[in-house]
């Protein structure tokens, strides 16, 4: 029995700017209301809430999605729907309230337990290897790219290698294969604005990576950052753990293992960068999933501040491996 759902080689870089989308928006929304003095559009007797504006985005999102073909309508309803999700999440506190109130204290945090699911889920889908039927399901996107003067030379290369790696010698992956090898990725078609960007940053990366002192520079920056971290978590155990609330002393463990994990990474840098970027994460994800929660109980909308920071550490050592990784995946192909 084929399964009824099958996964896009982008979801997880589509499902990332939804999330990122839909947390700049509640950023934006929270500090441009608090900054006007949380005006009312509408007028006198009516209040046009921006959840209606948040259920027009989703509207226009999924119009997107169903309504035209192309590479470049999944990063745009991924934008706009990330949007929506955030302008309807932001006023849950109005929606879980007798009094409608939208300023209600946990409301913060239930927006950020919303996020973790999300970041959780976007995680989950992207940990497994594709099945051979998304493979060649990937490939035939692949080949809608080519018509439509929007596949590249190093997509083709990767889909090619997912074709290969998977196995499938049916007729319908091996002819679409086949095409992907001899179709001719671009020729005449110039780079668009992402494609130079992505390719700006792949180039200062391997600037980086290849010159003699990078390894010494992260060992230092991440070392100093462990010592910074230990010292917030020396500050707080001054007058002892019996002084720490419950949220005090699970922030206090969890940061102590992030700690942990920083300094496993910078020890693996001299092997391995890949094994390094990925200790990394782990840290930054445990503070993602855990830390900023018993932030939460005493800085509420700072502490959303923090996880924006923390979000985009984690897309920048993310981005890294995921480089990494595609670099050693076409040098083994080629």
């Amino acid at each position: 029995m084929r399964p009824a759902f099958l996964r896009s080689y982008d979801l997880a870089h589509h499902l990332t700017l939804l999330f990122v989308s839909a947390v700049s928006t509640v950023l934006l929304v929270r500090g441009f209301l608090a900054a006007t003095g949380y005006p009312q559009v509408g007028g006198s007797s009516l209040h046009i809430a921006h959840v209606l504006w948040g259920g027009l985005c989703l509207t226009i999102a999924c119009i997107v999605l169903l309504a035209f073909l192309g590479p470049g309508t999944k990063p745009l309803a991924a934008i706009v729907g990330g949007a929506g999700f955030g302008l309807f999440i932001d006023e849950v506190g109005k929606f879980v309230t007798k009094d409608v109130n939208y300023f209600y204290r946990p409301a913060i945090a239930i927006i950020y337990v919303a996020f973790v699911v999300l970041f959780l889920t976007i995680r989950q889908l992207g940990r497994r290897s594709f099945s051979a039927l998304e493979a060649t399901l990937i490939g035939l996107d692949a080949l809608q790219r080519a018509a439509a003067d929007r596949l590249t030379d190093e997509r083709r290369d990767l889909v090619v290698a997912l074709l290969r790696s998977t196995g499938d010698d049916g007729r319908l992956a091996t002819a679409v294969s086949k095409l992907l090898v001899e179709v001719a990725a671009n020729p005449d078609t110039p780079p668009g604005a992402a494609e130079r960007a992505v390719r700006a940053a792949r180039g200062c990366w391997h600037q980086l990576t290849a010159h003699k002192r990078f390894r010494q520079i992260v060992f230092t920056i991440v070392s100093a950052a462990a010592v910074v971290s230990a010292g917030e978590v020396g500050w707080l155990l001054r007058h002892g753990v019996g002084d720490l609330s419950f949220s005090q002393s699970a922030y206090v463990v969890c940061t102590a293992a992030a700690d942990l994990l920083i300094v496993i990474g910078a020890l693996r840098l001299r092997s391995s960068i890949v094994s390094a970027l990925t200790w990394f994460e782990h840290a930054v994800l445990l503070e993602i999933l855990l830390g900023q929660i018993f932030l939460f109980s005493s800085q509420q909308l700072a502490a959303i501040l923090d996880l924006l920071a923390l979000l985009v550490l984690w897309a920048l050592i993310h981005w890294g491996i995921q480089f990494e990784r595609q670099t050693a995946r076409r040098a083994f192909v080629q």
